[in-house]
């Protein structure tokens, strides 16, 4: 059972010793398995993919050290990844205390679907949006420039993509705690959902301009878990303010 009472500076910088010290465990053991594995992780995002009409690529390095740089760069954020609901439930033990308790019922209620929601994004990165993202970037040069790809930008390229997209599918969640706590009104949300939409269609546009089925695969799930968050939401939102309604009525008796 949490405890309301303030802690020491003291005692709040030992947990958080504490919670760093889980977490950077969590992280290393599973670095070091993917770098046992970092070989079969860059042959798998680098090959090909057919459904999509997507070529392999052939990966450079340009110094002595980047070849190793990249392997240990893939080890550590493959780790950070896979360890994130560590991370997650770390993060949390340490901030919870601090929150008032409508606000630590919602974290908890929504911890569960905020790590699944983080891994799909990130698997939804992997594929197929790295590779749509790839093939279009690298076609983008034309017949007159030839694309030499260094491990370490490619890496960087993954990274980025996948921590976004992970990020991306985190929007249902955010939707929900914030109308939860009363932060904001889903129907003030709702207002706003044709730039939304606008938004999402204009960087799935970008990153697959000349393929409507890529454009499709990349924009209709993130503005699926739009309007799921939003229906949703609105739910929350009625069941609360249907609480405080009766909360405050005086019955005459």
């Amino acid at each position: 059972m949490l405890n309301d009472k303030p802690k020491p500076v003291l005692e709040h910088i030992e947990e958080l010793r504490k919670r760093l010290i889980y977490s950077l465990l969590f992280v290393l053991i599973f670095s070091v398995v993917c770098w046992i594995y970092s070989d079969q992780i860059i042959a798998w995002l680098t090959g090909p993919v057919p459904f999509l009409d997507v070529p392999p690529i052939q990966l450079h390095f340009t110094d002595v050290t980047e070849a190793f740089g990249a392997k240990f760069m893939i080890s550590v954020i493959g780790g950070i990844i896979i360890a994130f609901p560590f991370l997650i439930y770390h993060v949390c033990m340490y901030i919870l205390p601090g929150m008032k308790k409508n606000e630590r019922k919602a974290f908890f209620a929504y911890l569960p679907s905020m790590i699944l929601l983080f891994i799909a994004g990130a698997a939804f990165a992997i594929w197929p949006i790295v590779p749509i993202a790839r093939k279009f970037f690298v076609d983008y040069g034309g017949q007159n420039m030839v694309p030499i790809i260094t491990v370490s930008s490619y890496i960087d390229f993954v990274t980025l993509l996948t921590l976004g997209m992970g990020i991306v599918f985190l929007l249902p969640v955010v939707v929900m705690f914030i109308t939860s706590i009363g932060f904001v009104s889903p129907y003030t949300l709702a207002k706003g959902r044709k730039g939304v939409w606008l938004g999402i269609l204009i960087a799935a546009a970008a990153i697959a301009p000349n393929d409507g089925l890529s454009m499709l695969i990349i924009a209709l799930p993130v503005v699926i878990l739009f309007e799921i968050s939003l229906f949703l939401s609105k739910i929350k939102w009625r069941r609360r303010q249907k609480i405080e309604s009766e909360s405050v009525k005086t019955p005459y008796q």
